[in-house]
């Protein structure tokens, strides 16, 4: 035993010293098989339709047979890996149900029923178990499902051979789920499905015993405590029947083997084969595949099970299926399991594989065993020393020939995709693209005659409401009631009553012993009260001025607007926001703006308020309630007017003639309104017209337009897949990738001498 340990150690010390070799060519096949799907994306992200010479190249292109490449690379690689990965030694246990699997793992690894349960009738082994052999640990790890995986890996197949879809998406639905019964199962397809549907009853029925194991997690497990959760339930179980193995992926058993000075060793166990389960091959398989050395398929000749039958054919072909390209015979050991068989049934099934399987060629047959599976010497002594001893000579042949295969694959796709790659570069060389500052060239002078048209079309508005016969109804109707407002405030006794009014000028009047400073007094504020109640335009004046800011950045056009809407977390909601926005995007630039982003700011410096534009002619207007002129070489004022008798009836006749100046003030302040909305418009086109010449003819604006497209045409135009530049770039990013995969493929190069040194 010492000769076979010490030469499998040393496979194994060869595997792993090439991991990093292995591992920097799976990484190097991910990046080819990575650049050859972006290259798949890339020829079919434009408009198969599209009239332009790249774009027909483009769509002669194809990467699927690339992309199959790298991936048949990445599937062998992967087979590689995991037999240099591998720490131990791996004997898979394989075979269908009800043969004796179990008993042959207690007799290898020195378990017994509470560990590896084994029993007659039913099935017991409901999860497969790794075993590891170990001079001074003892226990298990039990990799848990997730409440995600156990739905989707454990109850979803279920549900899929069942035809009940949609499956659980969580295990409120699953508890929920409403389960047809058994016996209502009919058809030629009973015989499959209802014991289906009865298992996944009985997952539902004993979700309460596992759900809370549903962690993801990794938990330890005393080795006397293990049998519930790797074996289906003991028949007979009174009570609610506890299933916590639904809640377990995979099994790790650490034990120390009944073996003297034995290599890194480990067994595993694997569910039978003809369990009714969904996908119970592909599970078996799967449990072989890239994980295991060696296979030890067990046959028990019974009574009814002494021949070599279709089930066992099939169960060996599945193992040949996942050797890959090592050879079955050094792969795979039958072992006819005779513990507790009458020798008249060994010798039939012994015949069987000799005459029929092997054949007359015995040296190209089979590794058949005959041995009592419960006999742990014997199987230890003729059983797995053999198996050592052939494993010690044929794992490096074995590892060889996966890595000559490994070797194969590579060169031919590398071979392949080489070629294809020459043939895209010669297609490629007939699609003459522009570089990319002739393409910013043309994009910028089209986003320029772009903005230049939508901003004269909105110019032309602002021009439009200079017309003679243009009426801004909204404007004049609010005059007319600012208008109206202050003459019935006037006629009211400026908001006091005509009778308050009087009362209270003739008890000034003799206060004062005069009726002049009470006038005064009148009139000011007569003044200042019109001067404030006109202020009722001002809002519609800053409407104005919202309007046309509202104008400027719809007439900017979307291009633009994104550069807006990606400037910061909050899309700015008032015009004016947008264009302040904008402009410090542009001056804020790697390649700044500063033209257009000043003429932007000008834009914004726009006084169209009532104090600005309409109070100062409208204070001229108020003139006449000013007691005396400003000037003295001016005509006097309406003081003379004021002097009135200190009576009631010079009261009377004091209103009536501030009465009539205020109303006369009253017309002409809304003479000076009625004026504002062409002075207005006037003033909004002249902005207009001056920001057009700004921006679009400026002596730096057509060098500007460039660095704004260079610098932000991904913001401007993102997921460009239409046109003719869409094509130009499509056709460089396929020329990147190529360049990029050629550069890769020769790397590769690499490979095959740093793998075959794993097989020597």
């Amino acid at each position: 035993m010492s000769d076979n340990k010490e030469r499998l150690d040393a496979v194994l010390r060869r595997r792993r010293a090439h991991l990093p070799v292995v591992d920097e060519q799976v990484g190097r096949w991910r990046r080819i098989h990575q650049l050859a799907t972006e290259l798949g994306a890339a020829v079919l992200g434009g408009d198969p339709s599209a009239d332009d010479p790249a774009q027909a190249v483009l769509n002669s292109l194809d990467a699927d047979t690339m992309v199959r490449a790298a991936q048949d690379c990445l599937d062998v690689l992967a087979t590689v890996r995991a037999r240099v990965s591998r720490a131990t030694v791996d004997i898979g246990v394989s075979g269908r149900a009800r043969n004796g699997k179990s008993t042959v793992l207690q007799s290898l690894s020195g378990l017994d029923d509470r560990q590896i349960p084994s029993g007659r009738g039913r099935p017991v082994t409901a999860v497969r178990s790794r075993i590891h052999h170990s001079a001074t640990d003892r226990g298990a790890r039990l990799a848990m499902h997730s409440e995600t995986s156990f739905l989707q890996d454990v109850i979803g197949p279920y549900h899929t051979e069942l035809g009940l879809l949609p499956a659980p998406r969580d295990l409120s639905e699953f508890v929920n789920y409403a389960y047809p019964r058994v016996d209502g199962v009919s058809g030629p397809e009973q015989p499959r499905l209802a014991p289906l549907l009865a298992r996944v009853r009985e997952a539902q029925d004993a979700l309460a015993t596992y759900r809370h194991c549903l962690t993801g997690e990794v938990r330890g497990v005393d080795l006397s405590d293990i049998r519930e959760w790797v074996a289906y339930p003991e028949t007979g179980q009174g009570g609610a029947v506890k299933r916590p193995y639904l809640a377990v992926r995979d099994a790790t058993i650490t034990c120390p083997f009944p073996i003297e000075d034995v290599t890194a060793l480990g067994l595993v166990d694997l569910p039978g084969l003809g369990e009714l389960v969904p996908a119970a091959e592909t599970h078996h398989v799967d449990g072989l595949r890239n994980d295991v050395d060696f296979v030890i398929v067990v046959k028990r000749p019974t009574d009814t099970n002494a021949m070599w039958a279709k089930e066992d054919a099939d169960a060996l072909e599945l193992v040949a299926s996942v050797c890959g390209v090592a050879d079955v015979r050094d792969f795979a050991l039958i072992l006819v399991n005779t513990g507790e068989c009458l020798p008249e049934n060994v010798r039939a099934l012994d015949d069987d594989l000799r005459e029929r399987l092997n054949g007359s060629d015995a040296d190209r047959g089979y590794w058949v065993i005959l041995a009592d599976g419960a006999d742990r010497d014997l199987v230890r002594d003729e059983v797995l020393q053999p198996v050592l001893e052939h494993l010690a000579t044929a794992l490096p042949r074995m590892d060889k020939a996966v890595i000559d295969d490994a070797v194969g694959v590579c060169r031919d796709r590398t071979a392949r995709i080489r070629a294809q790659l020459a043939d895209w570069s010669d297609a490629l060389r007939t699609a003459a693209v522009p570089t990319a500052t002739e393409q910013v060239i043309a994009r910028a002078a089209a986003l320029r005659e772009e903005v230049a048209a939508s901003v004269q079309a909105w110019v032309d508005t602002l021009r439009e409401r200079t017309a003679d016969d243009y009426e801004d109804t909204e404007y004049f109707a609010r005059v007319t009631e600012v208008h109206e407002d202050v003459r019935e405030w006037v006629l009211s006794g400026f908001g006091e009553g005509v009778e308050a009014w009087q009362r209270r000028a003739l008890n000034r009047f003799r206060v004062d012993r005069a009726s002049l400073p009470f006038a005064v007094a009148q009139l000011n504020g007569a003044r200042v009260e019109i001067a404030r109640r006109c202020s009722a335009v001002d809002d519609l004046l800053t409407q104005r001025r919202d309007d046309y800011w509202t104008g400027l950045v719809t007439a900017l056009g979307p291009r633009l607007a994104r550069l807006v809407d990606e400037a910061g977390p909050a899309r700015p909601v008032r015009p004016q926001d947008s264009l302040m926005t904008l402009s410090r995007v542009l001056r804020d630039a790697s390649d700044p703006c500063p033209t257009l982003a000043e003429t932007l700011e000008v834009a914004l410096d726009i006084r169209l308020d009532y104090h600005t534009r309409v109070l100062p002619r409208l204070r001229r207007a108020l003139d006449v309630l000013c007691p005396e002129p400003d000037d003295p070489s001016r005509e006097t004022g309406p003081t003379s007017l004021l002097s009135v008798p200190r009576t009631a009836d010079g009261a009377e006749l004091l209103l009536e003639r501030i009465t009539q100046l205020a109303r006369q003030a009253a017309y002409d302040a809304q003479s000076v309104l009625a004026q504002e909305p062409a002075a207005t418009a006037q003033a909004l086109f002249a902005y207009g017209e001056q920001f057009e010449d700004a921006f679009v003819r400026s002596e730096s604006s057509e060098a500007e337009f460039r660095r704004l497209v260079g610098g932000f045409h991904g913001r401007m135009w993102p997921g460009d897949r239409t046109g003719t530049r869409a094509a130009t770039e499509r056709v460089r990013q396929v020329r990147d990738l190529v360049t990029a995969l050629r550069e890769l493929l020769t790397d590769t190069d690499r490979y095959p001498t740093g793998a075959e040194e794993i097989g020597r």
